[in-house]
């Protein structure tokens, strides 16, 4: 199964004070005139807070998000591309991967960076939507589907997806909402699992209705593409993660004294 991303996403790292976010991720903050980017999002601090390690925190929790998606969608590619990169127990690893990257953007750096602002809602969301790929894979590994009997084999695998799927619609519509991503970024979470999902559910649609009938070479290329379009929304959300990620205001210089005081 291929997860859209969730992709992270002002950058969350305002939570308390990055969609997501990754991609990808959403947040107030747009971008200025002509930029290439999203404006990195302003991080308020609370009274008394050491804002440069606000925004250090929330940086940093938007640069390991992206790199975790990013190397997730990196080794779908690769084995994709060459099936000797392949390993025993690499879907661990993938859905590893992915659960850390949620569960990072979900709750920041010491609080900082979360890319839904920290909302119950969007928390709660992101780590289901984390978890839920990693336990299926554990209970399928423990519990076999061959030892189900036809109608649990079918439905069980369909109803982790359904529950998968809300928790990402949750929890990007969160995203997009909380303002924690820049503005122009705080929409690319839900965009990406619109076209990922949409594509999967028409082959998914398509696949029943040639039931028992043969399957040609279209039709495994249709299944192929869907299955990238997910891999590579991740890609997109964790590299926009990286270049959305908050960064430090430049400190003002040092006044220069052009003329010698007066006497």
């Amino acid at each position: 199964m291929t997860q859209p991303s969730e992709t992270p996403t002002p950058g969350d790292a305002a939570s308390s004070g990055v969609a997501a976010s990754r991609a990808t991720a959403p947040g107030p903050g747009a971008s200025g005139p002509g930029a290439s980017v999203p404006a990195a999002p302003e991080v308020p601090t609370a009274p008394g807070a050491d804002a440069g390690a606000t925004v250090r925190d929330a940086r940093l929790t938007w640069l390991v998000g992206g790199s975790l998606l990013i190397a997730r969608a990196a080794l779908v590619l690769l084995a994709n591309g060459n099936a000797a990169l392949s390993f025993p127990g690499m879907g661990f690893v993938l859905d590893g991967l992915w659960a850390a990257a949620l569960v990072v953007f979900a709750f920041g750096v010491r609080g900082q960076g979360s890319v839904v602002a920290r909302r119950p809602l969007g928390v709660v969301a992101l780590v289901v939507a984390a978890a839920m790929p990693l336990l299926s894979d554990i209970w399928w590994a423990v519990f076999p589907i061959a030892v189900w009997d036809g109608a649990v084999a079918f439905v069980a695998p369909n109803a982790t997806t359904v529950l998968l799927l809300g928790a990402l619609i949750v929890a990007t519509v969160v995203i997009g909402r909380a303002g924690a991503v820049p503005h122009r970024a705080r929409w690319v979470p839900l965009i990406v699992l619109a076209v990922a999902a949409g594509a999967q559910i028409v082959v998914s649609i398509i696949g029943v209705s040639l039931r028992g009938n043969f399957v040609g070479a279209e039709f495994i290329a249709a299944t192929f593409f869907a299955s990238a379009l997910g891999t590579l929304g991740v890609l997109l959300l964790g590299i926009l993660a990286i270049v959305s990620a908050p960064r430090e205001a430049p400190r003002p210089a040092a006044p220069t004294q052009v003329f010698p005081p007066a006497d």
